[in-house]
């Protein structure tokens, strides 16, 4: 029979119980990550990063421009090492697809035009693109204009700063990768789609995810951006990062199992 007196419910053993929990995934999850990076440091080669469909899409997108001969427009929202909601290993992740992707458009002399809030980020997309088109044989088609700084006057100042850049460049190819913030990509993604282009979208967080899907022709989920990211970098230690998350989830999986069977035998522990 239940009872909702709230001296029969138990705080204590419930409080240990969450505790233990989140300490063992902590536990599993650093420790995993932590091996995982010594063998790569130690020159083990024991994983290696499949090219998931995502990449076909993003390299697809370049083409398209090429077609078309009209420009690339790339931007990441919020994001930036000094911006709030911006983990590290996103924000490396984008910096990396901003690299290769100012590659490959200097390579089919496509013009890339990439937006950001973040002055670190516009001096890294300046130095992307100058490398890229001088390394590809196209340095007259850099211009340092395209490289464009959005300076925060609040989150809707991007969202205004994008819609005028593609109103004005008609891209046809957009990739937004990053954080965005309460919507504000959402105007700029439809814009976008209105004038032509081939959207691709993307966020860290899951609603903002959702908003991108509903005006983008592909979407990528959180997760695949850093994967992306490593990918494109072939970088052993961000691998050796995905081997210790998969190896934590198989521990905390088989965790998971056993505890129900014991529970399910009325074996109780950390109670």
């Amino acid at each position: 029979m239940l009872s909702f007196e709230i001296s029969q419910v138990q705080i204590g053993p419930i409080t240990i119980l969450y505790w233990n929990t989140f300490l063992v995934t902590l536990l599993c999850l650093g420790s995993s990550t932590i091996v995982a990076i010594i063998l790569t440091r130690l020159g083990y080669e024991y994983c290696a990063l499949r090219r998931i469909p995502a990449m076909d899409v993003i390299d697809e997108s370049v083409r398209i421009c090429a077609e078309k001969g009209r420009p690339f427009l790339f931007t990441t929202g919020n994001t930036g090492y000094s911006g709030a909601g911006s983990g590290i290993q996103m924000v490396e992740a984008d910096v990396s697809m901003a690299r290769y992707l100012t590659k490959r458009c200097a390579e089919l002399g496509v013009r890339w035009i990439g937006t950001t809030q973040d002055p670190q980020l516009y001096l890294l997309f300046y130095d992307f693109a100058r490398h890229g088109y001088l390394e590809a044989g196209h340095p007259e088609l850099f211009n340092e204009r395209d490289i464009r700084h959005i300076v925060v006057g609040g989150s809707f100042n991007a969202t205004y700063e994008n819609v005028d850049t593609i109103r004005n460049e008609k891209p046809a190819a957009f990739v937004g990768l990053g954080h965005f913030g309460a919507g504000t990509h959402v105007p700029y993604f439809q814009e976008a789609v209105t004038q032509g282009a081939f959207v691709i979208g993307s966020s860290y967080w899951p609603d903002e995810t959702a908003q991108a899907a509903m005006s983008s022709d592909y979407t990528l989920m959180g997760a695949e951006q850093t994967v992306c990211g490593a990918y494109v970098d072939n970088d052993p230690d961000k691998m050796s990062v995905f081997v210790g998350e998969d190896l934590a989830k198989i521990v905390l999986i088989a965790i998971s199992i056993i505890m129900g069977i014991l529970w399910i035998g009325g074996i109780r522990l950390f109670v």
